[in-house]
């Protein structure tokens, strides 16, 4: 079997061969004919004028410059003038504007797949808080008072980032911060949170709300049901190219709950958009500490204008 193989490959190395020497030696001739014309045609030239007379020379410096032309042509046109190399530039060029549209069309869906998701987050997010804050209204004013503050700070940043096709670390990690300031309070002493962000990062562009599921999925699924509650930390660093963010909470991770295996507000759907948004380059990986779980996000930084901006 090896052996057949291997014949066929020598077969189709010496096959290239030839044609690759068939093709040097019309180019060579070519070369040639064109050399003698350029030296022959020019003494004609000098050779009729001197002689005088009848003008003669045109002929056979029309005559053997078409048959240059046509040997020209029969020569590279296979190669240059619309033959099968520039059949296969053009189709590839085609292909390349095609697959634009195409990764273009892409995240024009995934933005609106995110924007679906914000919408279908708020939502159930908004009524929560209310209903919080009318039932401290009565028995503690001064938390509600508070929560409704810290509920105004959030909606005021979540309403810039659902109009905007590209926001930055910073403004992510301020709405993550206003977040959790509210779930604290219903929360109290059982959730405590960090937030640590590179500086050369804050103005880093990054999609509205691409980091708030996976908070709250550790939230919701790591941290409130666990009795003595816990930490999450988000962490935004560089390391080389790549701007990596994490969120890892202590809560009862994937060994204790089952739904946080990534399907609560859609991990693996949120892997698919990060991947189309940098085009293949970002990654999300989940990992089960035990307890707790550890989500990390990688992002390209080289060419970061990744985001279509609004055109003014």
């Amino acid at each position: 079997m090896n052996q057949t193989i291997a014949a066929h490959a020598d077969s189709l190395h010496q096959q290239a061969l030839r044609r690759a020497r068939k093709q040097a030696k019309e180019i060579r001739a070519f070369y040639i004919s064109a050399s003698m014309y350029a030296i022959i045609i020019p003494l004609l030239w000098i050779l009729n004028l001197a002689i005088g007379g009848k003008i003669w020379a045109y002929w056979p410096t029309i005559g053997w410059g078409i048959g240059l032309t046509v040997h020209g042509l029969s020569v590279f046109a296979g190669r240059s003038f619309f033959g099968n190399e520039w059949e296969e530039r053009k189709v590839e060029e085609l292909m390349a504007r095609e697959n634009l549209k195409v990764v273009s069309g892409e995240k024009q869906l995934v933005q609106a797949q995110m924007r679906m998701l914000q919408a279908q987050i708020e939502p159930h997010f908004l009524f929560n808080t209310l209903a919080n804050i009318q039932s401290l209204i009565v028995r503690a004013p001064d938390k509600a008072s508070l929560m409704m503050d810290n509920f105004i700070a959030y909606l005021r940043e979540s309403l810039s980032a659902s109009r905007a096709q590209e926001g930055t670390v910073q403004q992510e990690f301020t709405l993550l911060r206003h977040y959790l300031d509210l779930i604290k309070i219903r929360m109290a002493d059982r959730l405590q949170y960090t937030l640590n962000l590179a500086p050369e990062l804050e103005s880093t562009p990054m999609a509205p709300m691409l980091l708030q599921p996976v908070v709250e999925n550790a939230i919701k699924h790591g941290l409130e049901p666990k009795v003595e509650g816990g930490i999450v930390a988000i962490d935004a660093r560089r390391e080389g190219d790549l701007m990596i963010v994490t969120v890892e909470d202590n809560g009862l991770g994937f060994s204790d709950n089952a739904d946080s295996k990534g399907t609560g507000l859609g991990l693996s759907n949120l892997r698919e958009r990060i991947a189309v948004l940098y085009e293949g380059r970002a990654t999300l990986d989940i990992a089960d500490l035990n307890p707790g779980t550890r989500i990390r996000i990688s992002v390209p930084l080289l060419d970061n204008d990744i985001f279509p901006r609004k055109k003014s």
